[in-house]
């Protein structure tokens, strides 16, 4: 999901939905994930020229993005919908002046249950062995910056200091998140289950782990083959 929370910021999201041919484009990316290019322009009648240019509106804004599949002879680029829902705000959300901000690092967990494919790793450097979830019990997981599992779940403690006479009327939580593949797959749909206080909030879809493309953070020595 991708929030837009001015008009001004969603116009290169807007023009590239408001052609026809790009819609259809979606369609059948989302209704046939192994289509090429060449099919796609088949498919809709049109040169290859047309759809090389219709796709790099819709990358640019990353709608789709650029998956190199291996599984044939050779390797052969393809694309996949990333964005699964836009919400956009028409008016501006104003944001009560009374707000209590707080940060919890990705290796403040106070509980975790994880298993294989898994790992923690600081800016600068592995934690410890990757797969190995006893690591996950390392001191240095403080200084953590990026955690995986395939299966599981870490569990956080947020500090609350809000005077006790004062009642929480909103709660607002930010992270960043993606699937856990075996190496790069940027079609491989992870459910990711909310819960606060035992409670559960909600579930999303993951569409996939997008790391054949590095980050604006990614460490000069991180694993190409990794997201």
């Amino acid at each position: 999901m991708q929030q837009i929370k001015t008009l001004e910021e969603g116009l290169d999201i807007f023009k590239a939905l408001s052609s026809e041919v790009r819609i259809q484009i979606i369609k059948l990316l989302i209704e046939n994930p192994t289509i090429n290019l060449n099919e796609l322009a088949t498919r809709l009648n049109i040169t290859n020229g047309a759809i090389t240019n219709h796709i790099k509106k819709l990358e640019s804004c990353g709608i789709i993005t650029a998956v190199t599949d291996t599984s044939g002879h050779g390797n052969q680029k393809r694309y996949a919908v990333t964005l699964d829902k836009l919400v956009v705000d028409i008016a501006e959300i104003k944001i009560p002046e009374n707000v209590y901000n707080t940060s919890v690092k990705v290796g403040h967990f106070i509980n975790y249950e994880v298993y294989p494919t898994c790992g923690i790793a600081t800016s600068k450097a592995l934690i410890g062995e990757v797969d190995d979830p006893r690591y996950f019990s390392h001191t240095d997981r403080y200084n953590a910056e990026i955690l995986w599992f395939t299966k599981g779940f870490v569990e956080y403690e947020l500090p609350n200091f809000i005077p006790t006479n004062q009642k929480i009327t909103q709660l607002l939580i930010s992270a960043e998140l993606s699937s856990e593949a075996p190496g790069i797959n940027n079609v491989w749909p992870s459910d990711i289950n909310f819960y606060l206080n035992d409670v559960f909030l909600g579930s999303w879809t993951s569409p996939g782990d997008f790391g054949d493309v590095p980050g604006i953070f990614t460490p000069d020595w991180w694993y190409p083959n990794w997201n």
